[in-house]
């Protein structure tokens, strides 16, 4: 059986200078982030996600777009077809523009869109599990955009689930796949009652692993290997638990990108992760 969590190329953006002073949550940390650790932390990445195979598309920043370098709300790509969202913030509508031209020209994927007007979508508040699809309905996206999800995916499950009236930014704020069918969740009453109600719709049951921060289940399934942050960011008791419930084959990444993600998830935002079965032209970024 396929693994759907096989990927052979991924969409990636340069961190601009102003992520440091205008990007979302940078006003949360006293004189803003330090852009220099954090361009260290996405080249670590960057290398890591290569050593994971991966074939890196990397698109030049925009001063214009602090968030640029998340490029995983810009679209969703899960087997052949692409669907460019509609960013739920305004401040970021301008960068689906170039994602799509990738998508079209370069990888010759099946792209389709957000049709209503209405909608918003952010990819960070579409989790792929692998067999099923969880959209979630919050604070920047609608349900005309989960709509457009299903749409989109027609070949999977794919099921709403409301999290408006928790903390969380995105879905994936909370929630990230660890393994086949394993689920690392965020700690939090809040997170604990959108698990609930993951779970009664769900058509798979899936293994949680229960971590207690957002940091430490910040991970990236990809390619049979998994990433993670590094055992002083996770904290021992985080830790332990991936220790336990990670199959001891699997292959790890360890990083240390606690300034890049400032206690938050960033693994996934950072890329758009594509698997493409027909070569059409070399297209490696050739940036130095």
């Amino acid at each position: 059986m396929a693994n759907p969590f096989q990927c052979n190329y991924a969409i990636i953006c340069r961190i601009p200078d102003s992520f440091a002073q205008r990007s979302v949550g940078a006003e949360n940390i006293p004189g803003g982030l330090n852009l220099q650790k954090a361009r260290e932390e996405y080249d670590t990445i960057r290398e890591v996600l290569k050593n994971c195979d991966v074939n890196l598309i990397e698109l030049q920043e925009d001063e214009n777009y602090p968030d640029c370098c998340f490029v995983e709300d810009c679209a969703v790509v899960i087997g052949g077809t692409a669907l460019v969202t509609r960013p739920g913030h305004p401040s970021r509508t301008g960068e689906v523009g170039e994602i799509r031209r990738v998508l079209k020209q370069d990888m010759r994927l099946v792209v389709k869109e957000v049709g209503d007007a209405k909608a918003t979508l952010d990819g960070g508040d579409v989790l792929f599990t692998g067999k099923e699809i969880f959209v979630g309905v919050g604070k920047r996206t609608n349900a005309l955009g989960a709509k457009a999800v299903a749409e989109a995916f027609q070949d999977h499950t794919v099921s709403m689930v409301e999290i408006g009236k928790s903390d969380l930014l995105h879905l994936k704020d909370g929630f990230a796949m660890a393994g086949r069918e394993i689920m690392a969740v965020s700690p939090g009453i809040d997170v604990a009652v959108i698990l609930k109600k993951m779970q009664d719709v769900a058509s798979y049951p899936y293994k949680v692993m229960q971590l207690d921060s957002r940091e430490a289940a910040d991970m990236l399934y990809i390619n049979g290997r998994l990433i993670h942050h590094v055992r002083t960011e996770m904290g021992d008791t985080s830790y332990g638990e991936l220790m336990k419930l990670a199959d001891p084959d699997l292959e790890r990444h360890e990083m240390k990108i606690g300034n890049l993600s400032a206690g938050q998830r960033v693994l996934s935002r950072l890329l758009v992760p594509i698997l493409k079965l027909k070569y059409y032209k070399h297209i490696i970024s050739s940036l130095p």
